[in-house]
């Protein structure tokens, strides 16, 4: 495929349907909400994953390297996923591909970013550390935002027993020596 081909696919729309429909579209619009369910903890991880990386290019490392000094220090899915894109290259495997393979392997929305962004720098030649940087500090900001909202929604959950069980006690509390006062018999 020749070089002009590949920078422009990426930006080719897929053939939408007379009605407006894109199958392909909303398929991969419900596999990036199932996958991000799915890899909720992931995810969370991810934004360290991008920080250390984006520190390790501003260093001057090389992408490979960079991935090969960080796969050890990783532990769960993200050692997994970059210690077999490290032996697919020992094996000889393009890293552009590898790339690709890892965005399709964990399908979140900031994972294909992310490899897309390597993709783009590799195959132009510009330097990545800059971007990777922005995209770990959007990352953190998605994670917080993540947590305030889930904050907010535990928040609104205990309210529930206080609402329907502590307020009508108390207001029984308040009420009824006052109706056994007002009932008795002087």
């Amino acid at each position: 495929m020749e070089f002009s081909n590949r920078l422009l696919q990426a930006h080719r729309s897929a053939e939408a349907s007379p009605n407006g429909f894109n199958l392909q579209r909303a398929l991969a619009r419900f596999r990036s909400k199932s996958a991000s369910r799915i890899y909720a903890e992931e995810a969370k991880q991810f934004a360290d994953v991008t920080s250390v990386f984006g520190l390790l290019l501003e260093n001057g490392l090389p992408v490979s390297v960079a991935i090969r000094w960080l796969a050890p220090r990783l532990s769960g899915v993200w050692q997994q996923n970059f210690r077999f894109l490290i032996d697919n290259l020992d094996l000889g495997a393009d890293l552009i591909s590898e790339l690709r393979a890892l965005s399709e392997r964990m399908p979140l929305a900031e994972v294909i970013e992310f490899t897309q962004k390597l993709q783009i720098s590799i195959e132009r030649g510009t330097p990545s550390a800059h971007q990777i940087s922005q995209l770990s500090a959007s990352i953190q900001q998605q994670v917080l935002r993540g947590l305030i909202k889930k904050a907010g929604e535990n928040e609104t959950k205990m309210l529930v027993p206080t609402i329907f069980l502590i307020l009508p006690v108390t207001v029984l509390f308040a009420v009824f020596p006052s109706l056994a006062v007002l009932q008795s018999t002087y």
